[in-house]
């Protein structure tokens, strides 16, 4: 099974946005559905420790021989070169991902052991599912909450939200709709 395959059964049983799921559904027909091109070492990874849940353990057998191999990024509008060097993103479907769509984003967020994600917005509504690692949630003001693999996470558009990475490696799929040209921003404290 690629990669897309795996991300697309993934989606039909656990992601209640209908054109997400149609999205990826339509990126296993495209070239970039057997991508196995060279990634970026942006990532520092390790794949034997991720640790995800029954329900993503078919999601992360497809991702794990390619994990490395993928075209990972960071947000330019991201400075704090502390953050910068355990945290990186990887679009699968969208404007700029190995598969193009217009109208939505599919990809992959990593975040090393420990990491805090700060308080960050952006105008797109974003869904995200823990595919591996423990970690800790908050969306606007609210506290921060324990969330295991398997877990879906939904922030509508311009609200703020921040993770945490537990003592393992955290991974998660993340969706987005609506604005995808404009990145997220860290909200300032108070």
């Amino acid at each position: 099974m690629t990669l897309f395959e795996a991300a697309a059964s993934y989606l039909r049983l656990a992601e209640p946005w209908s054109d997400v799921v149609q999205a990826m559904e339509a990126a296993c027909g495209s070239d970039a559905s057997t991508w196995d091109g060279v990634g970026s070492p942006l990532i520092p990874l390790s794949v034997e420790r991720l640790v995800g849940a029954e329900r993503t353990q078919p999601l992360l057998d497809a991702l794990r021989p390619r994990l490395l191999a993928l075209p990972w990024r960071q947000n330019p509008t991201y400075t704090d070169e502390s953050f910068l060097g355990r945290y990186a993103y990887c679009e699968l479907v969208g404007p700029t991902g190995l598969a193009p769509h217009a109208k939505v984003s599919i990809g992959l967020l990593h975040l090393a052991p420990g990491t805090f994600y700060p308080s960050h917005a952006h105008p797109a509504e974003e869904a995200y599912h823990l595919l591996a690692g423990s970690s800790e949630w908050q969306s606007g003001a609210g506290v921060m909450t324990r969330r295991s693999p398997g877990d879906r996470m939904e922030h509508p558009s311009g609200v703020s939200h921040a993770m945490r990475a537990g003592t393992t490696p955290m991974l998660a799929l993340y969706v987005w709709r609506g604005d995808l040209v404009t990145p997220a921003r860290f909200v300032p404290d108070g």
